[in-house]
Protein backbone atom coordinates (compact mmCIF):
# COMPACT_ATOMS: atom_id res chain seq x y z
CA UNK A 1 0.00 0.00 0.00
CA UNK A 2 1.11 3.55 -0.97
CA UNK A 3 2.07 6.37 1.68
CA UNK A 4 0.29 9.69 1.10
CA UNK A 5 3.45 11.23 -0.11
CA UNK A 6 3.58 8.68 -2.82
CA UNK A 7 -0.35 9.05 -3.89
CA UNK A 8 0.26 12.57 -4.42
CA UNK A 9 3.05 12.03 -6.77
CA UNK A 10 1.56 9.83 -8.42
CA UNK A 11 -1.87 12.25 -8.64
CA UNK A 12 0.30 15.23 -9.81
CA UNK A 13 2.08 12.92 -12.58
CA UNK A 14 -1.65 12.10 -13.47
CA UNK A 15 -2.84 15.96 -13.47
CA UNK A 16 -0.23 16.87 -15.84
CA UNK A 17 -0.69 14.00 -18.29
CA UNK A 18 -4.21 14.85 -18.24
CA UNK A 19 -3.67 18.84 -18.92
CA UNK A 20 -0.86 17.53 -21.54
CA UNK A 21 -3.77 15.84 -23.62
CA UNK A 22 -6.87 18.49 -22.90
CA UNK A 23 -3.96 21.22 -24.62
CA UNK A 24 -3.00 19.06 -27.53
CA UNK A 25 -6.25 17.51 -27.93
CA UNK A 26 -5.39 14.09 -27.72
CA UNK A 27 -7.99 14.03 -24.03
CA UNK A 28 -10.41 11.93 -25.84
CA UNK A 29 -7.95 9.01 -26.80
CA UNK A 30 -6.18 9.54 -23.13
CA UNK A 31 -9.43 8.84 -21.70
CA UNK A 32 -10.75 5.83 -23.66
CA UNK A 33 -7.49 4.48 -23.23
CA UNK A 34 -7.72 4.31 -19.71
CA UNK A 35 -11.33 3.28 -19.80
CA UNK A 36 -13.09 6.80 -18.71
CA UNK A 37 -14.73 6.96 -22.09
CA UNK A 38 -18.20 8.23 -19.57
CA UNK A 39 -15.85 11.53 -19.13
CA UNK A 40 -15.46 12.53 -23.00
CA UNK A 41 -17.59 15.03 -24.42
CA UNK A 42 -20.49 13.59 -27.21
CA UNK A 43 -21.02 17.51 -27.84
CA UNK A 44 -19.73 18.82 -31.50
CA UNK A 45 -18.43 21.95 -31.24
CA UNK A 46 -18.05 22.22 -34.97
CA UNK A 47 -20.80 21.84 -37.21
CA UNK A 48 -20.92 20.93 -41.19
CA UNK A 49 -22.74 21.55 -43.73
CA UNK A 50 -25.76 18.37 -43.70
CA UNK A 51 -25.53 18.49 -47.95
CA UNK A 52 -21.57 18.73 -47.82
CA UNK A 53 -19.22 16.84 -49.31
CA UNK A 54 -18.46 13.10 -48.49
CA UNK A 55 -14.64 11.81 -49.16
CA UNK A 56 -14.13 8.25 -49.60
CA UNK A 57 -9.68 7.90 -49.10
CA UNK A 58 -7.90 4.33 -49.28
CA UNK A 59 -6.89 1.63 -51.25
CA UNK A 60 -10.00 0.03 -52.76
CA UNK A 61 -10.29 -3.49 -54.68
CA UNK A 62 -13.95 -1.82 -55.57
CA UNK A 63 -13.90 0.45 -58.03
CA UNK A 64 -15.15 3.83 -58.14
CA UNK A 65 -18.06 3.06 -61.24
CA UNK A 66 -19.45 0.53 -58.29
CA UNK A 67 -19.11 2.96 -55.34
CA UNK A 68 -20.89 5.25 -57.58
CA UNK A 69 -23.37 2.71 -58.46
CA UNK A 70 -23.81 2.27 -54.85
CA UNK A 71 -24.15 5.72 -54.13
CA UNK A 72 -26.65 6.41 -57.12
CA UNK A 73 -29.02 3.05 -55.54
CA UNK A 74 -29.34 4.92 -51.84
CA UNK A 75 -30.84 7.97 -54.52
CA UNK A 76 -27.51 9.94 -53.15
CA UNK A 77 -26.05 13.08 -55.33
CA UNK A 78 -22.90 11.43 -56.86
CA UNK A 79 -21.24 15.00 -57.50
CA UNK A 80 -21.14 15.13 -53.36
CA UNK A 81 -18.69 12.32 -53.65
CA UNK A 82 -15.15 12.67 -53.88
CA UNK A 83 -12.84 9.47 -54.53
CA UNK A 84 -8.98 9.02 -53.63
CA UNK A 85 -8.58 5.41 -53.79
CA UNK A 86 -5.29 4.93 -54.34
CA UNK A 87 -2.84 3.84 -51.11
CA UNK A 88 -0.05 6.28 -52.81
CA UNK A 89 -2.26 8.84 -53.40
CA UNK A 90 -3.58 8.99 -49.84
CA UNK A 91 -0.52 8.91 -48.69
CA UNK A 92 -0.03 12.80 -50.06
CA UNK A 93 -3.65 14.06 -49.71
CA UNK A 94 -4.43 17.32 -48.47
CA UNK A 95 -5.91 16.53 -45.01
CA UNK A 96 -5.57 19.94 -44.30
CA UNK A 97 -8.39 20.99 -46.51
CA UNK A 98 -10.92 19.42 -44.50
CA UNK A 99 -10.01 21.41 -41.15
CA UNK A 100 -12.71 24.26 -40.55
CA UNK A 101 -14.67 23.57 -44.32
CA UNK A 102 -17.87 23.17 -43.22
CA UNK A 103 -18.44 21.80 -47.04
CA UNK A 104 -17.22 18.72 -45.93
CA UNK A 105 -19.50 16.67 -44.05
CA UNK A 106 -18.07 12.98 -43.60
CA UNK A 107 -14.71 11.44 -44.67
CA UNK A 108 -14.85 7.56 -44.95
CA UNK A 109 -11.89 5.76 -44.66
CA UNK A 110 -10.14 2.87 -45.94
CA UNK A 111 -6.31 1.54 -45.94
CA UNK A 112 -4.34 4.14 -45.47
CA UNK A 113 -0.43 4.30 -44.60
CA UNK A 114 0.20 5.43 -41.33
CA UNK A 115 2.82 8.08 -42.12
CA UNK A 116 0.59 10.44 -44.44
CA UNK A 117 0.75 14.76 -44.60
CA UNK A 118 -1.48 15.98 -42.57
CA UNK A 119 -0.80 13.46 -39.87
CA UNK A 120 1.17 16.07 -37.52
CA UNK A 121 1.87 14.56 -34.36
CA UNK A 122 -0.37 11.73 -34.53
CA UNK A 123 0.07 8.31 -35.02
CA UNK A 124 -2.19 8.47 -37.96
CA UNK A 125 -4.06 11.08 -40.20
CA UNK A 126 -6.98 9.50 -38.98
CA UNK A 127 -6.29 10.10 -35.55
CA UNK A 128 -5.53 13.41 -36.35
CA UNK A 129 -8.65 13.99 -37.42
CA UNK A 130 -10.59 11.98 -34.99
CA UNK A 131 -9.03 13.46 -31.97
CA UNK A 132 -8.74 17.15 -33.16
CA UNK A 133 -11.13 20.03 -33.15
CA UNK A 134 -12.47 21.55 -36.98
CA UNK A 135 -12.76 17.90 -38.93
CA UNK A 136 -15.36 16.44 -40.25
CA UNK A 137 -17.10 13.19 -39.00
CA UNK A 138 -14.46 10.33 -39.50
CA UNK A 139 -15.81 6.76 -40.55
CA UNK A 140 -13.41 3.59 -40.59
CA UNK A 141 -14.30 1.09 -43.28
CA UNK A 142 -13.49 -2.45 -42.61
CA UNK A 143 -14.15 -6.48 -42.38
CA UNK A 144 -12.85 -9.37 -41.25
CA UNK A 145 -10.80 -7.13 -38.45
CA UNK A 146 -8.83 -5.56 -41.24
CA UNK A 147 -9.80 -2.24 -42.47
CA UNK A 148 -10.68 -2.43 -46.28
CA UNK A 149 -13.23 -1.03 -48.32
CA UNK A 150 -15.85 -3.57 -49.38
CA UNK A 151 -19.24 -2.79 -51.58
CA UNK A 152 -21.37 -4.68 -48.30
CA UNK A 153 -19.23 -2.21 -45.78
CA UNK A 154 -19.88 0.86 -47.80
CA UNK A 155 -23.84 0.12 -48.49
CA UNK A 156 -23.58 -0.54 -44.40
CA UNK A 157 -22.08 2.87 -43.36
CA UNK A 158 -24.31 4.59 -45.85
CA UNK A 159 -27.33 3.24 -44.53
CA UNK A 160 -26.22 4.09 -41.24
CA UNK A 161 -25.52 7.95 -42.29
CA UNK A 162 -29.22 8.26 -43.82
CA UNK A 163 -31.07 6.71 -41.08
CA UNK A 164 -29.29 9.29 -38.86
CA UNK A 165 -30.18 11.73 -41.01
CA UNK A 166 -26.43 12.83 -41.01
CA UNK A 167 -26.41 12.71 -44.86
Amino acid sequence: MLNYEELEEILEEVTAKITLANRTGELDALLKSWGLENFISKQTFYETNKKGKIVVIGASEVKENILVGIIKDFGLDKNRFEFCLDYDKAKTFQYKKFQYNPDYRVVIFGPVPHSSTGKKDSSSVIAEMKNHEGYPRIEILSGNNEVKITKSNFKAVLDRLIKENYI
